[in-house]
């Protein structure tokens, strides 16, 4: 079964040889991927400890900003 991601790409007909999709591909993404997980997950915890309506937004804008910044080649 296709996931999402894929579902998506087919869908906007991306071609599989442009170097967006091979990057989207490497274990270095993957790898991104998960550490970015990871730090939503912290963020998460760190907001609901915290529980600011402004502290909460401010750290969802900077992790938003870091994870297209981190995840960017």
């Amino acid at each position: 079964m296709k996931t999402l991601l894929e579902r998506l790409i087919n869908w906007l007909g991306v071609s599989t040889e442009s170097v967006e999709y091979r990057w989207s591909q490497s274990k270095i993404y993957n790898k991104r991927i998960e550490q970015v997980k990871s730090a939503w997950i912290t963020g998460g915890i760190v907001m609901l400890v915290v529980a600011q309506p402004a502290f909460i937004v401010g750290l969802s804008l900077f992790i938003t900003f870091l994870s297209f910044a981190y995840l960017e080649r």
